[in-house]
């Protein structure tokens, strides 16, 4: 029989299309989001030398396991770290916007695989979630600079009490998640968005003006219109070297004159 381990406050920090940026930015990216990352920690109160258990690097973001009392004080870091994007993207290149989340569980001290790590990734990279981000930033892109979803059980344990300052439960609009065998229904929060705004843009509809949309296969060179749709043609002169390719309904000819 095996114990169950610690419950551990996660949190994920992902750079929204890194893979599309300039390779001479690849590098500068994750050095300038470790900075930003530590500041924002430093701020609501937590040593990243001391209350991180664990620290693990995802190429252009991090995956951080604390003790699940720093769940209120992770929410606030998600928070201070939108507002240190916010005005890094004023000042300097890249911009930097970021996809956050947050959830908690038992997760032990050594590496393994462990479910709410998995729910973790699964909600970070759900499709719904990358889908009201970029609705968001299509409809405000100069305020736009992070996303944060968490899971019902953080939710529900950081806001049935007094647990953070500045990070509102009403702030967040409910998120069906489905990502692969993964399902819950998740909450998202977009810094300058109220949940009225939430809410509709999270609705099911056309992709975003940017997205590309797919082109429709040519019709065949040799159909002349669907059947029913009719085209009058006038020849005159000798009919043997007409040549049809599909006609659709009767075909009729007339003497020319």
């Amino acid at each position: 029989m095996q114990l169950v381990p610690q419950h551990r406050a996660l949190f994920a920090v992902d750079v929204v299309s890194a893979a599309s940026r300039p390779g001479y930015h690849l590098r500068s990216i994750p050095r300038a989001v470790g900075r930003m990352l530590d500041e924002a920690l430093a701020y609501v109160g937590i040593d990243p030398t001391v209350q991180i258990l664990t620290r693990e690097h995802t190429g252009d973001g991090a995956v951080l396991t604390l003790p699940s009392r720093y769940l209120g004080a992770v929410l606030e870091a998600a928070h201070a770290l939108d507002e240190i994007a916010r005005d890094r993207n004023r000042r300097r290149k890249p911009e930097i916007r970021l996809r956050m989340a947050v959830e908690v569980g038992p997760v032990g001290d050594a590496p393994g695989l462990y479910r709410p790590k998995i729910a973790l990734a699964r909600l970070l990279e759900a499709a719904a979630f990358k889908e009201l981000f970029a609705r968001c930033l299509a409809e405000r892109p100069d305020s736009v600079n992070s996303g944060l979803i968490i899971s019902g059980r953080v939710r529900e344990d950081v806001f049935g009490g007094n647990y953070t300052r500045r990070v509102r439960a009403e702030a967040f609009t409910e998120l069906p998640i489905r990502n692969k065998e993964f399902t819950s229904t998740a909450w998202a929060r977009i810094p300058d968005f109220d949940v009225a705004s939430l809410s509709r843009l999270a609705l099911p509809g056309p992709p975003p003006a940017h997205a590309v949309q797919p082109i429709p296969p040519p019709e065949p060179e040799d159909t002349i219109g669907p059947p029913g749709d009719q085209v009058l043609n006038h020849v005159a002169g000798n009919m043997s070297g007409i040549q049809a390719g599909v006609v659709y309904g009767g075909l009729t000819f007339s003497p020319g004159s």
